[in-house]
């Protein structure tokens, strides 16, 4: 009357389901710890562009204005006063002869809360860039004072704190 019938066994235990989803989980997890370095590695080579650039348009700025001061003509022997944490271009504007005159001045100046800012005239300080872990400014040849010849603006800089302490020099045309 009754029969015997074989069951078979098709399937997985409860064990097998367990660790394939333990397994598939974990690689789930490294792929998603590896895509968000990723983008955080990128979001930080892109805000390193971007102070560069900043950085760039700042040195463009100061050359430009260096030149516009008269810097390297025959008859530039003086206006520019540097110190390491400011560059002051004294400018004739308008062409009284007096570089005294503090309402034609042009200062950069680094400040100890690691913001590069720049003042013309008698106005305020304007910040240029924030933050920057260091700026130098230096005169080439350092006794270009001595000398009586127009010195090479040097300004050393790091942008970020493990940064390589980069240089830039402005000097003046020599014809």
């Amino acid at each position: 009357m009754f029969q015997k019938t074989e069951v078979l066994k098709k399937g997985f235990t409860i064990i097998e389901i367990l660790l394939s989803s333990t397994i598939g989980l974990i690689l789930l997890f490294v792929m998603a710890n590896a895509f968000f370095n990723f983008q955080k590695i990128e979001l930080m080579q892109n805000d390193n562009a971007k102070k560069h650039a900043t950085f760039e348009r700042t040195l463009m700025m100061l050359k430009s204005e260096l030149i516009q001061a008269g810097y390297g003509l025959a008859s530039y022997h003086q206006g520019i006063q540097i110190t390491d944490q400011s560059l002051r271009i004294q400018k004739d504007m308008n062409l009284d002869g007096d570089l005294q005159d503090s309402r034609e001045d042009v200062v950069y100046h680094f400040q100890e809360d690691k913001k590069l800012s720049r003042k013309s005239d008698q106005g305020y300080f304007q910040i240029l860039m924030e933050p920057i872990y260091s700026v130098f400014f230096h005169a080439h040849p350092v006794d270009f004072e001595q000398k009586g010849i127009t010195p090479c603006v040097r300004m050393q800089f790091q942008l970020d704190e493990f940064d390589d302490l980069q240089e830039a020099t402005l000097c003046p045309l020599t014809l």
